[in-house]
């Protein structure tokens, strides 16, 4: 990395290649490295990616103290030949800082790059190459590290707010070029075929040999769908339904027409007799039962995936077996599979890892005996039901196992943090270092929410006076360590999309999804693909598949919550009915799910609590509103409609409709509703996203109720808690009429005892 200091000793040389004829790169501010000045070619696929979308916290990066650190994970798939790789970062430092300042930029252990951080030059921006022969298939480690002085060099104060240096992540990216390696798949390359990591766009195609007809053939795709979500974990992209046409294909499928299905990974299904038509004798002849075969696609970059058998039965054990992410597939490109029964999963288990009353070890977590530095601090994932309510007294009991070193001039203050809000500080005071064993914390149940949380473990050396200089930090969190779960209720209010968008709740309740029924309200292939898309959605948030979901043209089985897609007019009318709004009329929206933070007006706790009480609807969050209006006879044109309510025509369960006005608007409207930044901010009980726009307008129009049951005296403590109003007024009008009954007892008492008397003169 050539520094700002070195520009004027080659100025003289590149006025020299520039006569020379040589065309070079505008330098940055802050010079990159010398092989990085030629442009690279374009080769394959280029993206850009900001450095916020590598982290897992909103804003920048903010590195403090004398030794300050942060990290970013960069994933790189193994299916993927990254020919170029270059960060352009951009940050700014403290004023205060002085010339003995520096930040280093470290990939997977190696140092890349240096930069000089000087008052003189607070803002800096930086092209850095990453060299490619250090990034690997997994995740790189990108790492931040500052040294950063004060002016006054005779004594530092380590935590001086005056040293600070902040990495921009909206303004920072990341540029990578990359291609598809050349592919020879089999069974076992499938978790790396079909991977999150990959930075080249994803398409993916399920081609039926006929197009789905029935409910068997509908289900069998879209237990496809889920394996194609479940593999892909955290990114979705559309899935399309597709289907097979007759043509001059190639490999093992010479009978179908290759031309639409370029550029993607395909999935083939069907039965044997089905597929014949499209299918090379010799694959034909290999399917004996339940089949998966893998091959690569004509471009040798993407491939195709057959999933057949001799009848649907066959057919939809093949696909479960394909979409069970954790099985250990064979090191073969064809597989007849002679059985397959699913494992039997307690409910709640996938999602949740606390699901009932019960002392469970860090190891069961998820979290290995690891060191506890301030660039990687110990964090613990606690996933809750969905649906759990906490009492007021409800606490979680931690008994800690940890050993630090020796401190002689400084003491080490471990600060923990819930979802990153700080909760309470461990202070470590033992001079001589050692093993602690059963530290105990505990922590309100209430502070938890539903679903995951993060427990974070921060560590922070203070010195014990104002010039003693510190020691590297030594600290190690075991995982026999516990937390101590007390009683957990189950009971929560809906209709919450909110809810549903972080776990899909109620539909998943049961590992097995035996309470989800998709009702797929339209048998055109861009309805099915946008039921598919959602399928595997919902599948993600649950982690396991879905084997007992009902997955339909017509009506849900009793007992069962219902997903429901089509366009407007497709939709089952009675179930409409019970739905906060019909179409029939125009409806403003006022909030939006993606809000621009402002200072609130409203503050004040009085006025706070009679918003409570007078059943006013506001984010949790401040936001500068989105104003909306949707009118009834426009079919929602543009927009997608996801609506959440309890239905009569269900049996009093939980129906979610996503509408569009024509089946091509819902299936662009779904492509897009499922990408995190539209899918996490649902909320009320309908949201309506507009198609290419970052927008999500929400609202609660519609009557709540509960799901789940808890006992009378945590239900009256519930309503209490939600309406603080309510019980305030019940409880002054009580003792109201307490105070009236004992007037009127001693009023006629005192009466009694003046009567007595008079009869006794």
């Amino acid at each position: 990395m050539t520094s700002s200091k070195s520009l004027t000793r080659r100025f003289s040389f590149l006025v020299a290649l520039l006569i020379a004829g040589l065309q070079l790169p505008a330098q940055a501010q802050q010079a990159a490295a010398p092989s990085s000045a030629a442009a690279a070619p374009a080769v394959g696929q280029s993206r850009e990616i900001r450095l916020a979308d590598l982290g897992g916290r909103p804003g920048p990066l903010r590195l403090t103290r004398l030794d300050g650190a942060a990290q970013l994970s960069i994933p790189i798939a193994r299916r993927e030949n990254i020919k170029s790789a270059a960060l352009h970062l951009v940050s700014t430092n403290s004023i205060a800082l002085n010339s003995r300042s520096q930040l280093v930029v470290r990939l997977n252990g190696h140092s890349i790059a240096q930069l000089q951080l000087s008052a003189r030059q607070p803002e800096i921006t930086a092209d850095i190459r990453l060299p490619v022969e250090l990034l690997k298939p997994g995740y790189n480690q990108l790492i931040f590290r500052v040294a950063q002085h004060s002016q006054d060099t005779q004594c530092e104060d380590p935590n001086a707010p005056e040293l600070w240096t902040e990495i921009d992540t909206t303004q920072s990216t990341l540029r990578l070029q990359s291609e598809l390696r050349t592919v020879a798949p089999l069974l076992a390359d499938l978790n790396d075929l079909f991977d999150p990591k990959q930075h080249a766009p994803q398409k993916f195609n399920i081609v039926t040999a006929a197009h789905p007809g029935s409910d068997d053939a509908l289900s069998a795709g879209g237990m496809v769908a889920q394996g194609i979500g479940l593999k892909l974990r955290y990114t979705l992209p559309a899935i399309a339904q597709v289907d097979a046409q007759a043509g001059s294909g190639a490999g093992p499928v010479p009978g179908l027409q290759l031309a639409g299905l370029a550029n993607a990974d395909n999935v083939l299904v069907g039965t044997l007799d089905e597929l014949k038509p499209f299918l090379d004798p010799k694959v034909a002849a290999q399917i004996k039962g339940s089949f998966l075969g893998v091959y690569p696609m004509p471009d040798g970059q993407h491939v195709l995936l057959i999933v057949s058998g001799k009848d649907q039965r066959e057919v939809r054990r093949a696909a479960e077996v394909f979409a069970w992410q954790h099985l250990e597939f064979p090191q073969q490109a064809q597989w007849n599979i002679a059985d397959f029964t699913p494992p039997e999963l307690p409910n709640y288990l996938p999602q949740s890892n606390v699901s009932t009353q019960g002392i469970y070890s860090f190891k069961q977590l998820g979290f290995s005996t690891s060191p506890i530095t301030s660039v990687a601090p110990a964090e613990i994932n606690l996933n809750l039901p969905p649906d759990v309510y906490a009492q007021e007294d409800s606490q979680a009991e931690f008994r800690l196992n940890f050993s630090q070193g020796a401190m002689v001039n400084s003491s080490i203050v471990l600060n923990l943090y819930l979802n990153d809000v700080f909760q309470r500080t461990i202070s470590v005071e033992d001079r001589q270092g050692g093993f602690y064993d059963n530290y105990r914390l505990v922590l309100p149940l209430r502070n938890f929410k539903p679903g995951n949380n993060v427990l974070s473990f921060r560590p922070i050396i203070m010195p014990n006076r104002q010039c003693d200089q510190t020691g590297p930090l030594n600290m190690s969190l075991f995982d026999d360590s516990t937390v101590k779960v007390p009683y957990i209720y189950r009971f929560a209010q809906l209709p919450d999309l909110s809810r549903f968008s972080s776990s899909a709740f109620p539909y998943v309740t049961q590992s097995d999804g035996s309470r989800l029924a998709m009702v797929v309200a339209g048998r055109d292939s861009a309805t099915i693909g946008a039921a598919w898309t959602l399928l595997a959605k919902v599948a993600q948030k649950q982690t396991v598949p879905l084997g007992a979901a009902q997955v339909t043209f017509g009506k849900p089985t009793v007992n069962r919550h219902a997903l429901v897609v089509g366009a407007v007019g497709s939709l089952p009318p009675e179930l409409l009915k019970d739905a906060p709004w019909t179409l029939e009329q125009n409806l403003s929206f006022a909030g939006a799910s993606i809000p621009i933070a402002v200072p609130s007006t409203e503050s004040n706790w009085f006025r706070q609590q009679f918003q409570t009480i007078a059943g006013a609807n506001r984010s949790s969050a401040d936001s500068s509103y989105l104003n909306t209006s949707v009118s009834g006879d426009a079919k929602l044109n543009q927009q997608l409609l996801v609506m959440q309510f309890r239905s009569r025509a269900l049996d009093d369960k939980t129906a979610t409709v996503f509408a569009a006005a024509t089946p091509e608007q819902l299936q662009q409207g779904m492509a897009q509703l499922v990408a995190p930044a539209w899918w996490n901010n649902l909320a009320g009980d309908v949201s309506l996203l507009s198609l290419g726009k970052p927008e999500v307008a929400t609202q609660r129009i519609g009557a709540t109720y509960d799901e789940g049951s808890i006992g009378k005296a945590e239900y009256l403590g519930y309503i209490a808690s939600k309406y603080p109003w309510t019980w305030y007024g019940v409880v002054m009008l009580a003792l109201l009429v307490l105070a009236w009954l004992c007037w009127r007892q001693l009023r006629a008492h005192l009466r009694r005892r003046q009567g007595k008397r008079n009869v006794d003169i």
